[in-house]
């Protein structure tokens, strides 16, 4: 069998990337800021998720993520890296993506990987390469016979016991609730240990836009699914976002407008696609194109975040709106209007952590929009203003 060759490109990625580690070894004050945010993201129970929002970036429609023996193995059936994506994924600080559903930010998504062992593997139908801890965006040619994989496939050896139990959790968790399925925009199955999960439509919901959604795992178990309108950035969050993303003005001109979705019957967390570590008190999810803190784990802070106020504001309005459009549908059973309540946050606004302030955003959104509206449902089906009809107790 005849040795696979490297792509044009890879010498001058690799030389790059090793001049680069050169330079950063002998000025450690350099390297120092690498160094320390290369750890933050360090974190075994995200690398699933990143691993997908890469896989959906390459357009794959289907992954798989299992332990072989002692490597933690994914893979998918998206496109094969270009140039451009593998000098991203050789470089730190920068990413190639400028879509805002993306999170590419910094280019440190596949360095999660790094949190299960020291050595990553990469086989593609044209790549064969290994990236090592020390110097974690050099990457180094595997010589390998015959040809490669029609898919891309990660390989990492787990380091101890610990990170395996970590992973181990982490695709149970994922097993059992695969929100993130719902709002990536390719992948529609995964294949977790052998054991396939997708999300099954169970019809259309109740108000425009929205669907009744099932897991394949759990089909008895429905989830409302809201989509907003799409919208066009404000201008204060698309200065916000230049500077986020160190972008030129020229490079902001083709960002599209944007939607935000909520889901029914899901704890409130905060999703940016993937799951962060905002879970606020309110009835519902919310996904949006949430800017982040640098470690990712949670998003920016929304008095210092004009993107964040706005798209929280945004879910609030959504889920006002569509309890008003759901309490309108004379079609329906009475109980079956009384439903849209269950959107109807109730949360406490002197509470100052952040997933506090976010819930009170979007409960203040949410206030807005249903006042001066009639949103108490009778029993004589009719619905009047707030503080126009009686609440009997029972005997």
């Amino acid at each position: 069998t005849a040795m696979i060759d490297r792509p044009v490109y890879f010498e001058h990625i690799s030389r790059k990337a090793a001049q680069r580690w050169a330079q950063l070894e002998k000025d450690p004050e350099l390297a120092g800021p690498w160094r320390q945010l290369f750890n933050q993201v360090q974190i075994p129970r995200h690398v699933l998720s990143e691993l997908l929002q890469n896989a959906d970036d390459a357009e794959a429609n289907e992954a798989s993520v299992d332990i072989d023996g002692d490597e933690f193995v994914f893979s998918h059936n998206g496109h094969d890296f270009i140039e451009e994506h593998f000098a991203s994924l050789c470089s730190f600080g920068y990413s190639n993506k400028r879509a805002l559903h993306t999170i590419g930010f910094r280019g440190v998504g596949f360095k999660s990987t790094f949190s299960l062992g020291d050595e990553v593997r990469l086989y593609t139908p044209t790549l064969s390469v290994a990236f090592h801890r020390r110097r974690f965006t050099e990457p180094v040619w595997i010589e390998r016979n015959g040809s490669l994989s029609h898919r891309t496939e990660i390989r990492v050896p787990i380091k101890d016991d610990h990170r395996r139990r970590e992973l181990e959790r982490n695709m149970e968790e994922w097993r059992q609730n695969s929100a993130s399925l719902l709002f990536l925009r390719c992948i529609r199955c995964l294949r977790i240990g052998g054991q396939e999960v997708r999300w099954v439509s169970k019809g259309s919901g109740p108000v425009k836009n929205s669907e009744w959604m099932a897991l394949s795992t759990n089909p008895d178990t429905e989830y409302l699914l809201l989509r907003s309108v799409a919208e066009n950035f404000p201008d204060d969050t698309i200065e916000e976002i230049r500077e986020e993303r160190m972008l030129s003005t020229a490079e902001l001109t083709s960002f599209p407008p944007c939607r935000v979705e909520i889901i029914l019957g899901m704890e409130g967390r905060l999703f940016v696609i993937l799951p962060t570590g905002v879970n606020t008190k309110l009835p519902f999810a919310c996904n949006g194109p949430f800017l982040q803190d640098p470690g990712r784990l949670k998003i920016k802070a929304p008095e210092i975040s004009p993107t964040n106020r706005w798209l929280l504001q945004r879910a609030g309005e959504l889920a006002a709106k569509s309890m008003l459009q759901w309490l309108r549908r004379k079609d329906l059973d009475i109980e079956d209007r009384c439903k849209a309540y269950a959107l109807f946050p109730d949360v406490d606004r002197r509470d100052s952590s952040l997933e506090g302030c976010c819930a009170k955003i979007v409960e203040e959104a949410f206030e807005e929009t249903v006042t001066n509206e009639k949103f108490l449902l009778t029993e004589n089906q009719t619905l009047v203003p707030s503080e126009q009809c009686i609440s009997v107790p029972h005997d």
